[in-house]
């Protein structure tokens, strides 16, 4: 199984969009879970939220507690062998998660995560860019192997950026490895109040 953790705050206006991607993935819905995080928004995200209940499992936080604790929250209740991250305001391919459950069944002896490319596109969805993943890293869409994130203690508790390029740092130096695969099954979107816009995370 694979768990998909996607945290929120104030990202109502592209949630849905995030959520619809997920629950339309094409593998069955037994291969996956979906984890939504609600940092505590004041926006309409909970009421965008809630008719797909029945397909994600919601956690509110009761304050906000930023973007590495509120991931974390979602890796503890995660039931999956693997874990990705997915931003609220980005939403993914339909065989996202296939592609890296065949990559991971047939590599996981080799590599310990594996990250997709991906489609940088404006707030509408429109085409930016196509980037790799290898090259221009983002914090998501990544898959990790749940072991490995536990044993290395999961996102610094407490930051609110750059909370990647910190657990991946641990990743690299603990002689974890990552492979890319080079298929643009993520879309980044592109907009002023990203946390990540314009920053190199690893």
């Amino acid at each position: 199984m694979i768990s998909v953790v996607v945290t929120n705050f104030n990202y109502a206006h592209y949630l849905g969009r995030c959520l619809r991607s997920l629950v339309d993935q094409t593998i069955s819905e037994d291969e996956y879970e979906i984890i939504f995080v609600d940092d505590c928004s004041t926006d309409d995200s909970l009421h965008v939220a809630s008719p797909f209940q029945e397909r994600i499992n919601i956690i509110t936080c009761k304050e906000n507690v930023g973007l590495a604790s509120a991931s974390n929250l979602g890796i503890r209740a995660a039931k999956g062998r693997f874990i990705v991250r997915v931003d609220s305001d980005d939403f993914v391919h339909p065989e996202f998660l296939r592609f890296i459950s065949v990559f991971m069944e047939l590599k996981s002896s080799e590599c310990d995560a594996v990250a997709v490319d991906y489609l940088e596109v404006d707030p509408s969805g429109n085409l930016i860019n196509q980037k790799s993943s290898q090259e221009i890293p983002i914090a998501c869409g990544v898959a990790y192997k749940s072991e490995v994130m536990l044993e290395l203690g999961l996102y610094k508790e407490g930051l609110r950026i750059g909370e990647d390029s910190d657990f991946f740092s641990k990743f690299t130096s603990s002689g974890y490895i990552l492979k890319n695969l080079n298929l643009p099954l993520y879309r980044y979107t592109k907009h002023t109040e990203s946390l990540t816009s314009n920053i190199r995370l690893r």
